[in-house]
């Protein structure tokens, strides 16, 4: 079978990975590549190797669509977020499939256009949440929608990694809540969090392959003293038949965890980025869920829709926007960012832990002057910013 023909945009930071799965792919002609700053000086190298490769480096999408979009299979999209739905949009209005890096817009209004426009076209939009493409996620979820765990009542996620001060300095959007004239919230929820937020919401259902939130109270807090956004937040959100109560932060001083618990009335399940593990009432030996997980997944199983191998995406604009939705109404919950002392942030992982284990938010907990309402989310639901941008 002849390869697909592809095109990356962006070839270095994750466009990196994205470039080198695509050129060892047999099943993938790469034939062209797009870089906006190609002369800055940690680019530079990148795009010479991606010549080396023979591949055509072009500094805009326009010109490299108008020369290649009508023997492109697909373009995959390795740029920072407020560039994800303008660039998806134009792809999906010439009939070119993409695959877009979390997450899949800033703004969820533009993620539903994204998914009427797909459908519309009968193209394909992937989202590389890699999560949703491990097998040992796949199987927690069947075991979920067979009724393993009966009733589902809760789901807890926690993310507590470390972000240095020169990890927010290595681009002019990170850390931000507009760049190029556009909205990023380049937060922990936006950046970090939005992998682990997409499979709580991929296990929080038994009768939605992605449940929707219905409601979201959020608190939102900032303690880097460079950056206009959170990088500590506490959400509870209506999932419909559980309740999400999930914790995140980059203030760590090292990675410490990256998990869910399910919770339902059969027993509960255990997620990580290694396993899923069930504990039944009653049952001794727990069910364990693990099988190694392929980083090309998400590349091989778009490939294998554009060929009409499979119907199923990992992770389709149409699901992946919930994410999306549910740190839009943080925000509009929160309305504000709490700055906190540095130093407030010691031992931050002990303290989201035990909030974690008691299901409260922080200021339920500490007493801190902090007070926010649960947002209803509707098909009506708009974020446009905070009250004081």
């Amino acid at each position: 079978m002849e390869p697909v023909k592809a095109a990356v945009v962006g070839v270095s930071g994750i466009a990196r990975y994205h470039r080198t799965i695509m050129n060892s792919l047999e099943d993938v002609d790469l034939v062209a590549a797009v870089e906006k700053y190609p002369e800055r000086e940690k680019v530079a190298e990148h795009v010479a190797e991606v010549k080396e490769w023979g591949v055509p480096v072009f500094d805009d999408i326009i010109p490299m669509l108008d020369e290649f979009g009508d023997e492109l299979d697909y373009v995959a999209l390795g740029v920072p977020h407020h560039w994800h739905a303008p660039y998806t949009i134009e792809c999906l209005n010439r009939g070119i499939n993409v695959l877009v890096e979390k997450p899949v817009t800033v703004l969820a209004q533009d993620g539903w256009e994204v998914a009427r426009l797909a459908k519309e076209k009968s193209l394909f939009v992937a989202v590389d949440f890699q999560y949703t493409s491990f097998p040992h996620s796949h199987q927690l979820k069947k075991f979920i929608a067979d009724g393993g765990l009966g009733e589902l009542t809760d789901v807890i996620g926690v993310m507590e990694w470390d972000r240095t001060d020169e990890y927010y300095a290595r681009g002019h959007w990170t850390g931000k809540r507009y760049a190029d004239g556009h909205p990023v919230w380049d937060g922990v929820m936006m950046n970090q969090a939005v992998h682990l937020m997409n499979t709580a919401l991929q296990m929080g259902s038994r009768f939605e392959d992605h449940a929707m939130p219905r409601s979201v109270q959020a608190e939102l807090y900032q303690a880097h003293p460079n950056i206009e956004v959170e990088d500590l937040a506490a959400v509870r959100a209506d999932l419909g038949e559980a309740t999400l109560h999930f914790y995140c932060t980059t203030n760590c001083d090292k990675t410490y965890r990256t998990d869910l618990d399910i919770y339902g009335t059969k027993g509960r399940a255990q997620w990580d980025t290694k396993q899923a593990v069930v504990h039944l009432d009653g049952e001794e030996e727990p069910i364990v869920f693990e099988e190694p997980t392929d980083r090309d997944e998400i590349h091989k199983n778009l490939i294998a829709a554009i060929r009409g191998e499979t119907k199923t995406l990992h992770a389709p604009a149409e699901e992946a926007v919930n994410a999306t939705l549910l740190i839009n109404g943080a925000y509009a919950s929160a309305d504000r960012i709490k700055q906190v002392p540095w130093a407030e942030m010691k031992g931050i992982n002990s303290l989201i832990d035990y909030c974690a284990t008691q299901r409260k938010l922080l200021s339920e907990v500490l007493g801190w002057p902090y007070s926010t309402d649960a947002v209803e989310i509707t098909e009506q639901f708009r974020f446009d910013g905070l009250s004081d941008d």
